[in-house]
């Protein structure tokens, strides 16, 4: 009896040993607040540094990454600039409409998504070309550490999608019949020509 309680705590230990490890977790039950939708980060994932994200660009599963934020867009909060002190800085951009609050600078965060990198050569003057890259960043997902002091996310701009979703809030005019839900019956929209006036016998 002895024993088996002596596995079930070493087993005990292990999972929550396990779950320890998986920073996105931990944060999510210790008061980070999350912007973007909801993600099923799995058990097993550790945050990969951004130095590792050129390569980790052409893996086919989403990661995430720890870092600082360096800037957010004052306008929108639609992207932010986030570092580590040590890697070239990445670009994030929020996926699927979301923003972050403003005055989220200078917080630590987790960004869950998939790197975009761009390569290519630059050359200046008659220096030789060397190769560059860039680093973009899709975020799902964000953890922002601290929830006191953090400003509302404002409101995600109207984008083309977000348009094409909406219904039409006037018709056109024209000669078609079109419903008159006061009256119970359909009426007939004509223009009038400006100047003329009916009115009723």
């Amino acid at each position: 009896m002895q024993s088996l309680k002596l596995i079930l705590l070493a087993g005990l230990t292990l999972a929550l040993t396990a779950c320890a490890h998986n920073q996105w977790w931990e944060a999510e039950r210790s008061g980070w607040v999350l912007f973007g939708r909801d993600v099923a980060v799995p058990r097993d994932a550790k945050p990969v540094p951004l130095g590792l994200l050129p390569d980790a660009a052409t893996w086919s599963s989403r990661i995430y990454v720890e870092a600082w934020i360096d800037s957010v867009d004052q306008e929108f909060g639609e992207w932010a600039m986030i570092g580590d002190g040590t890697s070239v800085p990445v670009l994030v951009l929020m996926e699927g409409g979301f923003t972050i609050p403003r005055n989220a600078r200078g917080r630590r965060v987790l960004v869950w998504g998939r790197p975009l990198v761009a390569k290519g050569t630059v050359r200046e003057g008659d220096a030789p070309s060397r190769s560059d890259y860039s680093i973009d960043f899709v975020a799902e997902a964000v953890l922002i550490q601290g929830f006191y002091g953090l400003e509302a996310a404002p409101r995600p701009r109207m984008t083309g999608s977000v348009r094409e979703n909406m219904p039409e809030a006037i018709e056109p005019l024209g000669s078609e019949p079109v419903e008159n839900p006061a009256a119970g019956e359909n009426m007939t929209t004509e223009s009038t020509p400006a100047g003329i006036v009916d009115l009723p016998d």
